[in-house]
């Protein structure tokens, strides 16, 4: 099966070839390791369903306490088997993503601690509260002459008590790019949340900006330590291709803020850069398809945000006569 690029962008020139060469016999190579977790995995899982109803048969004179000793084991032990599936599927994923973004000239890091990005994030109230996290597929590069980062994280809430839950508080993608344009404030703009938008004030230094738009007043709440600056770096068209995100992204409650030189993103897309199932064979294009279109979807998104900008004054600006944001991804789609 032959591999459909995603666009004609140069940054895919070639990969046809790369592909035939490199990523194919990776997959091929990779099957049998596939399969094999697979057959584990339903080994495993038959064993702890057949345990289970073993164990319930012993204790069904407890009644209910039977049942509820039955099903922990039951699942304690399939959990175990989806636990070694899952790392399985992480390091062929993180191998072929790793190869990808090799040849795309970017650098690819699988597994990774909280990164050091996360405190401007977390500091600017653009991330919730969480008491577990975890973090994956980093991405670092330059795209038309900026510098930008990408990383997938989950952020968990842990409920403590006899019924204890694990509730995700955000899944999604975090975005740092390196911004055209000088602005000395720092301006954070949310979704509204109509009579929680109080609390979303990222500090006392920051004051509410009113936008220039209704249809944006309702959208969004932006908080600035310069009103003036944040008047003009809140365009209704930038307000429009952050909106565009969110569509290109299949993603909600999208935060941007305008800080230190870079602008920064984050948008609740869950999991996207993934080699997907198991239980299907790895061979073929279709696999590799799916991670180029993810980068595809990265390309798009940098392109949105930093389409030619025009001076308007002094560190300021405004976005003129361009092409409808991602208006070439709805051609390809």
């Amino acid at each position: 099966m032959a591999l459909r690029i995603p666009s004609n962008r140069p940054e895919f020139e070639g990969f046809e070839a790369y592909y035939a060469t490199a990523l194919a016999p990776f997959l091929r190579l990779r099957e049998a390791e596939r399969r094999q977790a697979v057959n584990r995995f339903f080994i495993i899982a038959g064993a702890g369903i057949a345990g289970a109803i073993f164990v319930f048969l012993i204790l069904s004179p407890l009644g209910g306490a039977g049942i509820q000793l039955a099903f922990v084991f039951g699942a304690l032990v399939i959990g175990g088997a989806n636990w070694l599936l899952d790392r399985t599927r992480n390091d062929i994923s993180q191998g072929l993503i790793n190869r990808i973004a090799s040849r795309l000239g970017f650098t690819y890091t699988g597994e990774l601690e909280r990164p050091a990005y996360y405190d401007r994030f977390k500091r600017l109230n653009m991330l919730p509260s969480h008491n577990r996290e975890e973090w994956e597929d980093e991405v670092k590069g330059i795209y038309c002459g900026a510098d930008f980062t990408f990383c997938e994280a989950h952020l968990i809430h842990q409920t403590s008590g006899k019924n204890r839950r694990r509730i995700t508080k955000f899944r999604g993608q975090l975005f740092i790019i390196d911004y055209p344009h000088a602005f000395l404030g720092t301006t954070v703009i949310l979704r509204d949340r109509g009579a929680l938008n109080r609390l979303a004030k990222p500090g006392r230094e920051f004051s509410r900006v009113g936008l220039v738009s209704s249809k944006f007043e309702k959208e969004f709440e932006a908080w600035s330590t310069d009103q003036v600056e944040a008047r003009e770096l809140l365009d209704p068209l930038v307000l429009e291709r952050f909106l565009e995100i969110e569509r290109l992204y299949d993603g909600k409650k999208i935060r941007a803020a305008f800080a230190d030189g870079k602008l920064l993103i984050a948008v609740e897309s869950g999991d996207r850069l993934s080699l997907g199932t198991m239980f299907k064979p790895i061979v073929g294009a279709k696999r590799v398809e799916t991670i180029l279109h993810e980068f595809d979807a990265v390309f798009d998104l940098i392109d949105v945000l930093l389409k030619p900008i025009n001076g308007r004054l002094a560190g300021a600006f405004t976005l003129r006569d361009v092409e409808p944001p991602n208006e070439g991804a709805r051609r390809r789609a």
